[in-house]
């Protein structure tokens, strides 16, 4: 995968071909060339878009050339809440001419200067609620979760009349099985002994012999206790849609975009991207001191039915182990997460991207919690199928500090830019975590962060770092954001990332190592909950997968995450590729559940030549309820955290460096001109001294975004990365 170069070097008296083993760079790179010159002068395509949901009244051309004077790529507009005589209008955004009209005259503005914009489609937060305009006389559209209630009977029968409580909407099912007690404090359901009982709507009456357990399922709103609740960014207490129901986001689309297209036909054709904002299910608890006496499950009317049609087989009798059961549950609940994944994928992204598609634009995101494992799983049951529907996505980042960033953050939607192709991301930058820290140095809190952000795959970075918009020409703008730099640093953060941007244009990460996402494992043990679920007891994916991503990564080694759908088409390959990439390491991090297709394909791969290494132990549970599992895993021997950083480092036959003990990420790219790139990114507070070494080269160009540098240095030098900053070095 490594690019070399051969070149002619003037000898003393003749011109000879160089061996392998250059010394030197080529003569042309040490001119000026066109790409040389747009990295020291670039466009202002990579700045930044500050998300401006109040634009000031008398003023609009005023906003919109300072963005153009402060390198900014344009804004995040949205369709004016209220006009200034709120008062006459108690709902507004959409459903008022006015609002949309306003949002015309802003759009025109930018347009006028060049500046690109994208639609944020909410009023406040999350996506969906539409300023209450979605469920306004729709109360069927709500978020829904169902629910399970248990009886048991031991050594004598016992007769059950339940009633659904005033806060159920409707119950719909009802079954009983035999039960078994083979061990010390063991209790084993049999699923293949369930008898359907009678119910209606509201109540259910059966008798239960001994040794007979008993379920009803209920349906109720996914209210109480979710993130809609105690809402700071928009009215609180407010009720949300179900993200499951394609008419519930049809609804939405109806209300919040139909309206804009009515006034200006082509906004969504005109504008970048429309950003949505952190929708999710409402089914899992936020806070961990509440306790609700419902453990919800998502639902969405005709779930039982679509997933006999997903898997070929009814999901009745084996409900209950939505809920509970070990290890004979695993294979129900992952198919049960993944199809959850599905509909929201479908129901929301799938159906916004399409809209937005039909009308000239595209859809982004992002969404709630990108960087735990654990989310992607309670909130949307397979988040990557979702972001999978978009058309470009998005992520957001609260964390805008050292310390502060899990790699995740990026890393894990990096498999949905690199299966989608967007060769890019959009970012919300939140600064809101630890504000009082942030405040002490927040121009270089930024400049680090973005570091980790390009490295995964950033190109378009939306969010609220304001300069104080006051201060320009004399107190012209009198609308005051909540400023976190001033005029000049505004100015110097959007050339930086212009730079950084300019360089990594249509980029993907240059890279032969991949980690396994184990998402089934989470799927499997990841049970409804009465509170909030911090963490998963029993299951070590997601740690070990945070832990050896952090070490790949910190070792100097860039990486891809895959699934298994990544896995499986590349173990059908004769030779192993994923998105186009040579595969020579899959890392698998600490696994107890496994897909056995993507098993199946390790040991396919393993057969052509692939490292294929797993931790701590090699998977002992299937996705399947028939399974190989035992058979495939023989092909294989677990190894020590140590043992795989060591193969990393040994098996690195290319660019290498070490560091006087500062951190530095490194990122891996080919340009479009075929010369060997890598980012080198220190998100620390202090220099980083690298001693690097190339077997090809003994020279290098360094670009340093800072300042829109390029010098030509000799490796046997060190290689200072300034901290909070990133260098740029092409062979």
């Amino acid at each position: 995968m490594k690019f070399k170069v051969f070149l002619l070097a003037a000898l003393a008296m003749n011109c000879l071909l160089m061996a392998q083993n250059n010394t030197a760079l080529p003569e042309e790179t040490t001119k000026e060339t066109s790409w040389m010159e747009a990295f020291k002068n670039p466009s202002r395509d990579f700045g930044m878009q500050p998300c401006i949901h109040w634009w000031p009244d008398d003023d609009i051309e005023g906003m919109a050339d300072l963005l153009l004077e402060h390198g900014c790529r344009g804004a995040v507009i949205n369709c004016r809440y209220n006009p200034s005589d709120a008062e006459k209008h108690p709902i507004g955004f959409t459903s008022d001419p006015q609002n949309v009209e306003f949002m015309k005259k802003v759009m025109d503005a930018m347009d006028a200067r060049g500046l690109k914009y994208w639609i944020y489609d909410e009023k406040g937060y999350p996506s969906g609620y539409a300023k209450g305009l979605t469920l306004e006389g729709h109360p069927e559209l709500v978020a829904k979760g169902f629910y399970m209630r248990r009886y048991a009977a031991y050594k004598e029968p016992r007769t059950i009349h339940f009633k659904l409580d005033e806060d159920s909407e409707k119950i719909v099912w009802a079954a009983k099985y035999k039960f078994s007690t083979p061990g010390f404090h063991e209790s084993v359901l049999n699923t293949d002994t369930m008898v359907p009982v009678e119910f209606d709507t509201t109540s259910a009456t059966f008798e239960l012999d001994k040794f007979e357990v008993g379920y009803v399922f209920c349906v109720k709103e996914a209210y109480d206790g979710s993130h809609c609740t105690h809402n700071v960014s928009t009215e609180p207490f407010m009720h949300y849609i179900n993200m499951m129901d394609p008419e519930a986001v049809r609804r939405f689309i109806d209300v919040a975009y139909e309206p804009i297209v009515q006034g200006i036909p082509d906004a969504y054709k005109r504008a970048g991207g429309v950003f949505t904002d952190e929708p999710s299910l409402q089914t899992r608890y936020v806070r961990n001191y509440e306790v609700w006496p419902y453990a919800l499950a998502p639902w969405v009317d005709g779930l039982f039915e679509r997933y006999e049609k997903e898997y070929g087989t009814s999901l009745l009798p084996s409900l209950p182990y939505v809920f509970e059961g070990s290890a004979a549950a695993y294979p129900t609940r992952v198919r049960f997460q993944r199809l959850v994944g599905k509909l929201v994928g479908e129901a929301y992204s799938g159906q916004l991207q399409e809209w937005c598609k039909a009308h000239g634009g595209v859809f982004s995101g992002h969404y709630l919690d990108e960087e735990s494992m654990l989310s992607h799983v309670y909130l949307y049951g397979d988040f990557i199928e979702v972001l999978k529907h978009t058309g470009y996505p998005g992520i957001d980042t609260f964390g805008v500090m050292p310390g502060l960033y899990t790699y995740g953050t990026t890393k894990f939607p990096q498999m949905a830019v690199r299966k989608n192709q967007t060769h890019g991301m959009m970012v919300e930058l939140c600064p809101w975590i630890d504000q009082d820290q942030f405040m002490k140095d927040p121009l270089n809190n930024m400049a680090g962060s973005m570091g980790l952000l390009y490295l995964g795959g950033v190109r378009v970075i939306n969010g609220y770092f304001y300069p104080d918009f006051t201060k320009w020409q004399n107190g012209r703008i009198k609308y005051r954001l909540n400023h976190r730099v001033d005029l000049q640093g505004f100015q110097w953060f959007n050339q930086y990332c212009n730079r950084i941007g300019t360089m990594l244009d249509g980029l993907d990460n240059n890279c032969n190592t991949f980690i396994y996402y184990g998402i089934e494992e989470v799927q499997a043990f990841a049970r409804p909950s009465y509170t909030c679920n911090r963490k998963l007891e029993g299951t070590w994916v997601i740690d070990d997968t945070n832990q050896v991503m952090n070490a790949v990564y910190e070792a100097g080694h860039d990486f891809y995450f895959v699934d298994a759908e990544d896995v499986i088409a590349a173990g059908a390959l004769d030779k192993p590729a994923i998105s186009g990439y040579d595969v020579k390491t899959i890392v698998v991090p600490t696994l107890q559940v496994v897909d056995e297709k993507a098993m199946e394909a390790f040991v396919k791969l393993q057969e052509k030549g692939v490292k294929i290494l797993f931790m701590n132990c090699v998977p002992m549970y299937s996705t399947e309820e028939k399974s190989n599992l035992k058979a495939l895993a023989a092909n294989f021997k677990a190894v020590s955290f140590d043992d795989i950083v060591k193969w990393l480092d040994e098996s690195n036959d290319g660019f290498r460096f070490t560091s006087n003990g500062v951190t530095v990420l490194n990122g891996d790219y080919i340009t479009k001109e075929g010369r060997e790139m890598h980012y080198l990114v220190n998100l620390n507070r202090e220099d980083a001294t690298l001693n690097c070494s190339h077997p090809q080269y003994d020279k290098a160009l360094l670009c340093n975004p800072a300042d829109g540098s390029v010098t030509e240095i000799s490796l046997d030098q060190p290689v200072v990365v300034p901290a909070q900053r990133s260098l740029f070095l092409v062979f």
